[in-house]
């Protein structure tokens, strides 16, 4: 099973409806999709800074808004479906979606904390679902694989490199939207080449 992370920002790219449909393709291989939160998680940013919303609820509104850009991308991909459960991942042919909100809304064990974002959200993810690899689809490509300067650099979010640790999943790949191709070769042999992964 691989777990696959599609930024928001990804949201108003060309190639993202080409990409839904080379992730469906693939079903049967045994995927999970993770949203990112993209502008819905951007307006709660603002919200916060003008309102003073706590950070308690600001992350579980950010937990829906990766939840209504999970709902853009099935609609934009038939063959993708909502899930919020582990056991519901596997109960359908497509690809699950994942919706983490109730999955996640009460645990204390995850920062409340936009040091916290999708990135290691699916990371946690592929942690519980002992997946054999994480892959996070992103606008531009990474120019290091040195995790901790990604993170530095918020090509990752902060907390990515304790998660990495928590999680124990051995394979966590970047690449970019603009190069379909590699993703679409690691999907045909079922492996991560190591010019795609972080370390």
């Amino acid at each position: 099973m691989w777990v696959i992370k599609i930024g928001g920002s990804l949201e108003a790219a060309a190639a993202l409806p080409a990409l839904l449909a080379l992730l469906a393709d693939y079903a049967p291989s045994g995927l999970v999709i993770v949203p990112g939160g993209g502008r819905f998680a951007e307006r709660i940013r603002q919200q916060q800074r003008e309102t003073g919303l706590d950070d308690v609820t600001a992350h579980r509104r950010a937990l829906l808004a990766m939840e209504q850009y999970g709902a853009l991308l099935c609609e934009l991909e038939p063959r993708l479906y909502p899930v919020a459960r582990l056991d519901e991942m596997t109960d359908k042919a497509g690809v699950p979606v994942w919706f983490p909100g109730r999955m996640l809304a009460a645990r204390t064990d995850i920062p409340a904390s936009w040091q916290v974002t999708a990135d290691s959200l699916a990371l946690w993810l592929a942690g519980e679902l002992n997946a054999d690899a994480l892959i996070l689809v992103k606008s531009v490509a990474n120019n290091t694989h040195d995790v901790r300067e990604l993170a530095a650099s918020t090509y990752l979010d902060a907390y990515f490199p304790q998660m990495m640790a928590r999680a124990g999943v051995k394979t966590i790949a970047c690449v970019s939207i603009d190069h379909p191709k590699a993703l679409q070769s690691a999907l045909n042999c079922g492996k991560i080449p190591t010019a795609l992964r972080v370390y």
